[in-house]
């Protein structure tokens, strides 16, 4: 394989930015509507996938340090988006559970995400929509 050429990376960098730019509007809009910031919405997300995990799980996922984490779940309770539990299999342990209102605002969140995709790929016909979905798979599934 030949490397890329500096006009390609440049190329490159300038479509990313660009889609990082629509990305960010997207996850602003969410924010905005619930008034949360970037890292509560991402913890959310996590909670919403992972029901009854604990503080440190989110934490490790996000590599964030376990104080930014425990701020992060207190506005999220606040705001009554999650919960705290306690399980009864272990009562020293705290599990975080998404709520209604929380659910609601995952997903506000992943429509507009899905929005931001749906135009990308409105630009493509429908031969290059094919391409394109199989090159950024074979990027993201990439080790390099």
């Amino acid at each position: 394989m030949t490397a890329p050429t500096p006009e390609q990376v440049e190329k490159l960098a300038i479509a990313f930015e660009r889609f990082t730019r629509r990305f960010k509007v997207a996850e602003a809009a969410a924010a905005l509507k619930n008034s949360l910031n970037a890292l509560d919405i991402q913890a959310l997300l996590f909670i919403n996938d992972h029901p009854e995990c604990t503080l440190g799980d989110v934490a490790r996922h996000l590599e964030v340090a376990l104080t930014t984490m425990s701020s992060s779940v207190d506005r999220l309770v606040r705001k009554q988006m999650i919960e705290r539990q306690r399980p009864q299999e272990n009562r020293r342990s705290v599990s975080l559970k998404i709520t209604k209102q929380g659910e609601e605002a995952v997903l506000g969140y992943v429509d507009g995400y899905r929005a931001s995709c749906k135009a990308m790929l409105e630009a493509l016909d429908p031969a290059e929509r094919l391409d394109f979905l199989d090159l950024t798979q074979k990027i993201s599934q990439s080790e390099g």
